[in-house]
């Protein structure tokens, strides 16, 4: 059985800093400079600086960027993030890489996730108007009933991203959800837009490492307070028998 194939990782320095950009997936046409928070957008082996992103809010959540796990078997890297704003309150899409360099997302609400992937629609979709909130539409000859349809608006961004929309400005998505269990999500930020096709997911059921709440843990058990002064007293090394404060 052939060996799965590895994406090569593209890199290059921001054109607004100089620090150095990573591209993991070839569908990523986006990233935000770790540094200097410089919006870029990638064409062929050039980037170019598009602006400067806004601070992420802190949702809280225990995912990070470059937390790893598996889905349906398949191992992924979490490498990017948009957090979205509508009428109900806040969220996060996580996206996702695959060892093959193909895309995922992972969505996050207050602790409820979904794991998504891009489905290619064969015919053309009608304007987000046309779906009414409880009435039932067929997607690729299988039933949904439209769960909601809502302005959204792009509040901030960190990583790489297959896409991205303009900053605090509206636009419509529609969330769908099938008899078994699936959830279909219409973004149309983009034209034709973006669809993607998932199920609901425990976070456990991904079996992640890398998680905000491990480092957090392994920080400060990095840490101890001087028992003279009370002043913070960092440990460098695991192997490490005492420190001078």
């Amino acid at each position: 059985m052939a060996e799965p194939t590895t994406q090569r990782v593209y890199q290059a320095p921001c054109p607004g800093c100089g620090a150095p950009v990573e591209f993991r997936s070839a569908q990523s046409t986006h990233a935000v400079c770790g540094f200097c928070k410089s919006t870029v957008v990638r064409s062929g082996e050039t980037l170019a600086r598009v602006g400067k992103m806004a601070e992420l809010f802190d949702d809280h959540s225990p995912l990070q960027l470059m937390a790893s796990g598996k889905w349906r078997d398949r191992a992924f890297t979490l490498v990017g993030r948009l957090q979205y704003r509508s009428g109900s309150g806040t969220w996060t899409e996580w996206s996702a890489v695959f060892d093959d360099g193909s895309a995922g997302v992972l969505g996050e609400d207050n602790g409820a996730y979904v794991f998504s992937l891009p489905l290619k629609v064969q015919r053309e979709l009608p304007e987000a108007s046309q779906f009414r909130v409880g009435a039932t539409t067929a997607i690729e000859g299988k039933p949904f009933t439209i769960a909601s349809n809502e302005q959204v608006a792009l509040i901030s961004a960190q990583g790489e991203l297959p896409r991205l929309p303009p900053l605090d400005t509206p636009f419509p998505m529609v969330e769908l959800r099938s008899a078994q269990g699936e959830v279909l999500s219409i973004d149309y930020s983009m034209r034709p837009p973006v669809v993607a096709r998932g199920e609901a997911v425990q976070l456990e059921e991904l079996k992640l490492t890398g998680l905000r709440d491990e480092n957090t843990k392994e920080e400060k058990a990095r840490q101890f307070a001087c028992p003279s002064c009370g002043a913070q007293v960092e440990v460098a090394l695991d192997t490490s028998k005492a420190v001078t404060c």
